[in-house]
């Protein structure tokens, strides 16, 4: 029997959301989407994916604190997390910044938008959680 691996996908933006998840469903994985750090948050808890894609820029709450509320959950806090984002290079510094001050809140991988179907998949490989044995 295969193992069910599901990737969740939290950004606003739909677009984002049914190109990620078709080249992640193309690829045998079990795709749940929020178009909301809340909604994405509910949907965590609720499937215990093996792999988190995150949008950094969104209304309301971000990509960081949601990344953050993932780590401080112990239920979620193992559960890799991929960050996306589009942000230009001159914000690059003030989220390494980030990362620096947070240290045990980073995510396992960043990818910077556009992103290929073969940059997605192979980080999502290489960090993704195999999934328990039924």
């Amino acid at each position: 029997m295969t193992r069910r691996r599901i990737a969740l996908i939290i950004d606003d933006e739909p677009d984002i959301t049914t190109y990620f998840g078709t080249i992640l469903s193309d690829n045998d994985w079990d795709v749940r989407t929020a178009n909301s750090a809340e909604d994405g948050l509910v949907l965590a808890r609720e499937e215990a994916p093996n792999v988190v894609l995150l949008d950094v820029l969104m209304p309301g709450r971000g990509g960081l604190s949601t990344l953050i509320a993932l780590r401080k959950d112990p239920s979620l806090a193992e559960v890799p997390v991929i960050l996306v984002t589009g942000i230009q290079d001159s914000l690059t510094s003030d989220f390494g910044a980030f990362l620096d001050r947070f240290k045990h809140y980073h995510p396992d991988a960043y990818l910077e938008k556009p992103v290929t179907p073969e940059q997605l998949m192979s980080v999502v490989n290489e960090v993704a959680q195999p999934s328990p044995a039924p």
